[in-house]
C-alpha cells in the first residue's frame, strides 16, 4: 500500500487507491506528478508507484509529498530489487524463490517466465487506458518523432463549439501529426490520431476488457467472452484503419452531447460509443459523481516520419506501429 501526507485532505490517511484499477484516482494523480518523474525513466518510475499502490507484499510505503515518493520510487526501480516479507507472517522470510519473485513483481518489466504476473504487467501497461496512451506517446518519441505538447484544456457545460473544436483540428503541415489524448475523467483515456489528409484513428486499451493490441488487432487478448457489440465497433473505429468521416462525426457528436449531461445520460449514449460497452460499465458510470467534462491534450507530432521508420515503415496509424514495437507480454 502507498501512503502520501499531502494527500490527505483527498485520500483517507493519504492512502493511494489501487491504480491499476482505479482510473479516475491513475488519471488525476498522473496528471499531477507527470512534471515530477525522471526523464527516459518515467515508466519504470511510473510502474513502480503503480505497483506499490496495488500490492500487499513487505511494508507498507509511506512518504510525506509525492517528490519524495517519485524519487524513492525511481531509485527502487534503478536498483532493481526491493526485498520484504509478504503477508503470511511477519517473521517468516522469504525464500529465494519468491524474493526474485517479488523483485519482479516490483519492478513490473514483465521479465520473468511467471505467467501471473507477465499477465498483470500486461495488464497494467496496455489495458489500463492511461498509460496504454502514456506508452504510445513514449514509444514515439523515443523513435524520434519529437512529441511537442499543449497544456491541455478542459470542456465542460456550455463548452460543446470548443470541444468540437478541439476534435477536428488538424496538423498545422502534411509532414506533422497530431496526437489528440482524450479523457473523461473517472471513466476513460484514450488517443485520437490525426493526419493532415483528413484521416483519424482511435487508439486505447480498456481496464478490464482488453488490451491496446486487441483493439489495434494485433492480437485476440480480450478478456472473456467478446461480444457482437464491441467487435462492431472495433471494426469500425479500431484495428488500426482510418475512422470514416461519418463515424467520426458521429463519435464528435456523442462527446458533445456527453459534457452538456447527466452521468446517467451519458450512460446511455455509452453503448454508442466505442470504447465499452459492457452493460456493468455502463451501470457503474451511472453513479459518477460531478459533472462530465472531457480533457484534450494534444501532442504535435514534428518528425513522424522518423518514428515510422524507426519502427519499420508502413502506411497508416503510428499509433499502431508504436503499439506493436512494444511486446505486449
Amino acid at each position: 500500500m502507498l501512503f502520501i501526507a499531502e494527500d490527505k485532505a483527498t485520500y483517507p490517511d493519504g492512502q493511494i487507491p489501487n491504480l491499476e484499477d482505479d482510473e479516475k484516482a491513475y488519471g488525476e494523480i498522473v496528471g499531477r506528478i507527470q512534471p515530477l518523474l525522471p526523464k527516459n525513466f518515467e515508466e519504470q518510475a511510473l510502474g513502480q508507484l503503480v505497483t506499490w499502490s496495488a500490492t500487499r507484499f513487505g511494508d507498507d510505503k509511506r512518504f510525506g509529498t509525492w517528490v519524495e515518493a517519485v524519487k524513492a520510487a525511481t531509485d527502487c526501480a534503478r536498483k532493481g530489487f526491493a526485498s520484504g516479507p509478504d503477508q503470511r507472517q511477519r517473521d517468516q522470510a522469504l525464500d529465494n524463490a519468491d524474493r526474485d519473485k517479488l523483485g519482479v513483481a516490483l519492478l513490473s518489466t514483465g521479465r520473468t517466465d511467471d505467467k501471473q504476473l507477465k499477465l498483470r504487467d500486461k495488464s497494467r501497461r496496455w489495458a489500463n487506458c492511461g498509460l496504454a496512451a502514456f506508452q504510445i506517446r513514449e514509444q514515439l518519441s523515443a523513435k524520434g518523432g519529437e512529441l511537442v505538447g499543449q497544456p491541455a484544456e478542459t470542456f465542460g457545460e456550455g463548452k460543446g463549439a470548443e470541444l468540437r473544436k478541439a476534435l477536428l483540428v488538424k496538423p498545422a503541415s502534411a509532414r506533422t501529426v497530431l496526437l489528440l489524448d482524450c479523457q473523461f475523467p473517472q471513466v476513460h483515456n484514450f488517443i485520437i490520431e490525426v493526419h493532415n489528409d483528413g484521416s483519424r484513428y482511435l487508439a486505447q486499451g480498456y481496464q478490464g476488457a482488453y488490451f491496446a493490441h486487441w483493439w489495434l488487432g494485433l492480437d485476440d487478448s480480450y478478456a472473456g467472452t467478446v461480444g457482437a457489440d464491441i467487435l462492431a465497433l472495433r471494426d469500425r473505429y479500431g484495428r488500426g484503419r482510418p475512422i470514416s468521416p461519418e463515424d467520426y462525426a458521429s463519435l464528435v457528436d456523442s462527446l458533445v452531447t456527453a459534457i452538456s449531461s447527466t452521468w446517467p445520460e451519458v450512460a446511455e449514449q455509452w453503448r454508442a460509443l466505442p470504447f465499452n460497452p459492457d452493460r456493468q460499465e455502463v451501470d457503474g458510470i451511472k453513479g459518477r459523481a460531478g459533472s462530465p467534462t472531457v480533457v484534450v491534450e494534444a501532442f504535435e507530432v514534428r518528425k513522424p516520419q522518423a518514428a515510422r521508420t524507426a519502427l519499420g515503415g508502413g502506411d497508416g496509424s503510428l499509433s499502431e506501429l508504436a503499439t506493436r514495437g512494444l511486446s505486449a507480454d
